[in-house]
C-alpha cells in the first residue's frame, strides 16, 4: 500500500517513463508536482465513483427534511456531506432484488442536496469520500495512478505523442475490473431467494 499522495504520484510519473521523483506534491513547484496537484484529487473522487469500493463503503441514517416534499415523493432527505455517490437506499434486505430495491432520486434545495424516496426513516449505503491514503488497498493505489497518469500525459509529455494517455486509460480499466473480482471474493453474498415457480416444482 502507498504511504502518501506523493508515492501515488510518483507511481503515476513511472507509468509515463518519468523517472524523476517528487519530494512533495503539496509543496513542490516542479512541473511534475503542480501537474500531479491539479488532477489529484479529482482522480482520487472519479476512481472512487467508478466502482463501489468496500474500503469507501459507509451507511448512514439519513437526515429527514420534509415529508411530501412534492408530489411524486413521500420523503426528503439530506445528502450525506460526504457521500460521492449513492449506491442504494436500504430495504431491509440485504439480497435485493428487481422487486425490493428502493426507488430513489437526487436533488436539491438552497441548502445543499436532497435524496428523495417513498421510505421513512431511509438508511443509505454510498461511497465515500476518502482522502486517508493509509486506508487504500493496493488495487485502489493502482487505479488511481493510471487515472493521475491518464491526466497528467499530455501536460508532461510533450503533447503525448506515444498515446500514453489511452493506455493509461486501458489499464485503470483492467484495474479496476480485477478490483471488482477481488472485492466479491471478499464478502458472502447470500442465495437469491427462490421463485415460486422453482419452488413449485418440489
Amino acid at each position: 500500500m502507498a504511504s502518501s499522495k506523493t508515492e501515488i504520484c510518483n507511481i503515476a510519473l513511472s507509468h509515463l517513463g518519468i523517472a524523476k521523483e517528487v519530494a512533495n506534491i503539496d509543496t513542490e513547484s516542479s512541473a511534475e508536482a503542480s501537474a500531479c496537484r491539479r488532477f489529484y484529487e479529482m482522480a482520487r473522487d472519479e476512481t472512487l465513483r467508478d466502482f463501489n469500493w468496500p474500503f469507501a463503503t459507509k451507511f448512514a441514517a439519513l437526515a429527514l427534511v420534509e415529508e411530501d416534499p412534492t408530489d411524486e415523493w413521500s420523503f426528503s432527505y439530506r445528502y450525506p456531506t460526504d457521500c460521492l455517490k449513492v449506491r442504494r437506499v436500504l430495504s431491509g434486505l440485504r439480497n435485493d432484488n428487481r422487486q425490493s430495491r428502493v426507488p430513489y432520486k437526487v436533488g436539491r434545495d438552497d441548502t445543499g442536496i436532497l435524496l428523495y424516496c417513498d421510505i421513512e426513516d431511509a438508511e443509505m449505503e454510498y461511497t465515500a469520500v476518502t482522502s486517508g491514503v493509509t486506508f487504500y488497498p493496493v488495487d485502489y493505489v493502482t487505479a488511481l495512478s493510471y487515472r493521475i497518469a491518464y491526466y497528467i500525459a499530455p501536460r508532461l509529455t510533450a503533447g503525448d505523442p506515444f498515446n500514453l494517455k489511452n493506455y493509461c486509460m486501458e489499464m485503470y480499466r483492467a484495474t479496476v475490473v480485477k478490483a471488482a473480482n477481488s472485492a466479491i471474493n471478499e464478502e458472502q453474498q447470500e442465495e437469491s431467494p427462490e421463485s415460486e415457480l422453482i419452488r413449485s416444482r418440489y
